[in-house]
């Protein structure tokens, strides 16, 4: 038997399945109707291309995210498995991501009758590679690797981590100085 947590996982995956499926439909619809029956742009060829990732995606998330049920002898369905959940970030938020920038597309192919609105896709792998310099400057840096702006050199470090000690302490006032000087003075004392 599922616990709640796994029934409140499988529903929510139900219903982001059921609206990434009803509006991948209705747009794809409407472009395909743009396509062979306003002729629009006259080149095919590229929706059927650029639309393969976008289908390959929904095909993941569909077979990972899809909860499977079993029915009982009493006829109830009982939930066996709950599905990956579709809200965690990672891969699943970016395939999520390029079925949204490939449905804008096609709306913006739909809209404008060009195929030009295609290079709007290098966005992915302009995003993939400004997530990609980061990791790998995080990680170039630190085992010092100096080329491509990743790291600094150990000199570099030294200096930096010099100056940020210098500006960290505080200018002392006349009466903080003076308080210093007298308490560093030898005390004699009396009998």
């Amino acid at each position: 038997m599922a616990g709640a947590s796994d029934k409140k996982q499988a529903t929510s995956n139900l219903k982001i399945l059921k609206e990434i499926h009803l509006a991948s439909a209705i747009i794809n619809g409407l472009t395909l109707l743009s396509l062979f029956l306003l002729h629009r742009p006259s080149t095919k060829k590229y929706y059927f291309i650029f639309s393969i990732p976008a289908f390959i995606c929904q095909y993941v998330i569909e077979t990972t995210g899809r909860p499977t049920y079993t029915t009982t002898l009493q006829g109830y369905q009982q939930l066996v498995k709950s599905g990956q959940d579709l809200k965690q970030s990672g891969l699943t938020e970016y395939m999520f991501d390029l079925i949204y920038i490939t449905l804008i597309i096609d709306l913006l192919l739909i809209l404008f009758g060009s195929n030009k609105v295609w290079l709007l896709f290098l966005v992915v792998p302009g995003f993939a590679a400004f997530k990609l310099k980061g990791i790998l400057g995080t990680l170039l840096g630190l085992v010092g690797f100096k080329g491509f702006g990743f790291g600094k050199s150990r000199t570099e470090k030294e200096a930096a981590a010099n100056a940020a000690a210098q500006q960290q302490q505080p200018v002392k006032s006349k009466r903080q100085q003076k308080l210093e000087a007298r308490g560093n003075k030898p005390k004699i004392r009396y009998r």
